[in-house]
């Protein structure tokens, strides 16, 4: 697996595509952390998501910390390889979170 991770590595396309999609996901994640702030300080919503609930409950705003820091995880393996599988998953998990993002602040009357 090192080997593969190599040779997409190697390859300025998806090299280029990995951190494109890296900065998208962690624009959208930081959005998806103000949207769900928003929502939950105004009273219009409640966290869904029961692993982000569970860091909630335990760690008050260090969930903000906590999310950051999966997002950094995430972000270094999707670059570390840059397989067009791990792309291609990790786009359309990217396009999925944008739209709960765009729910969230739709749910907190923003749009």
């Amino acid at each position: 697996m090192t080997e593969e991770a190599k040779q997409s590595r190697a390859s300025a396309l998806h090299w280029n595509l990995a951190w494109l999609f890296v900065i998208i996901y962690n624009l959208v994640g930081i959005a998806d952390i103000c949207s769900t702030v928003l929502a939950l300080q105004i009273g219009a919503g409640e966290e869904a998501n029961p692993i982000v609930l569970g860091m909630m409950n335990h760690a008050g705003d260090g969930w903000i910390i906590a999310k950051l820091f999966l997002q950094g995880v995430i972000s270094f393996m999707v670059v570390w390889f840059p397989h067009w599988i791990v792309l291609t998953f990790f786009a359309v998990a990217t396009v999925g979170n944008a739209l709960i993002v765009a729910n969230n602040f739709a749910i907190a009357g923003v749009f």
